[in-house]
């Protein structure tokens, strides 16, 4: 059994023509992709229960499952799935209502390569661009988490770190430029990871305007006891 990489974008073609369906694969396979081919809906439907896609590209006109079959289906197992719609041209008014029933585009039969590889491109691009989002979000999350562990402590214990001063509350930078970076700082920190990159990520999540002055304020306070107590002896 292969071996897939945990960050593969995972698409399905389902199409009736293996033929065109091999063709369409051999297109779009590209780097930490992972590309499964099914000759009906019935089959597609069948691996989507056992098997997470993010892209789904489907024929419209299919006996028994047709595409938008098996739109429906992907919809209501991964709302985020993105689905591509193959059509004939006589079939134009079915694929726009597929569109409004949540298909990410189509694409109009006879079609060029090139022109299926474009939007399924553009599709990749907004499953990674989704992911990175999601990805924010959690460290966001995490970040949210920590501060409230934190403002319990202080709520129940006196505190010990001076005030910063005002022009310095927003500041992360301990040492001066090009200076070695102390061995503590590299020791596990909040939720595992080294003091230095909680310092850096507390550094961009306040840049990218994610956390207010008193969050970062409170957030940095926590690091600097902490690092202040591995440097006591």
């Amino acid at each position: 059994m292969q071996e897939i990489d945990g960050d593969a974008i995972r698409i399905l073609i389902v199409d009736d023509d293996r033929a065109v369906a091999e063709v369409l694969r051999d297109q779009i396979t590209q780097e930490n992709t992972v590309v499964e081919v099914c000759s009906n809906g019935a089959e597609a439907t069948d691996t989507m229960n056992k098997q997470t896609f993010d892209l789904v590209i489907t024929d419209l006109m299919m006996p028994k499952i047709g595409g938008i079959g098996v739109l429906r289906h992907a919809k209501a197992i991964n709302p985020d799935v993105i689905v591509i719609i193959i059509t004939g041209y006589a079939s134009l008014e079915t694929a726009i209502e597929a569109i409004r029933e949540g298909a990410y585009d189509y694409i109009r039969k006879p079609f060029k390569l090139q022109e299926l590889q474009i939007v399924v491109n553009n599709a990749i691009d907004t499953i990674r661009l989704i992911r990175e989002n999601e990805k924010l979000l959690k460290e966001l999350e995490d970040v949210y988490h920590q501060l409230m562990v934190i403002k319990k402590e202080q709520e129940t214990a006196p505190r010990t770190t001076p005030k910063a001063d005002d022009k310095d509350e927003d500041s992360l930078a301990f040492y001066p430029p090009n200076t070695p970076v102390p061995h503590y700082m590299q020791k596990s920190g909040v939720g595992g990871r080294s003091y230095l990159d909680e310092l850096q990520r507390l550094s961009e999540l306040k840049q990218n305007g994610l956390l207010t002055s008193s969050e970062f304020k409170t957030f940095k306070e926590y690091l600097l006891r902490n690092i202040k107590d591995l440097t006591s002896f």
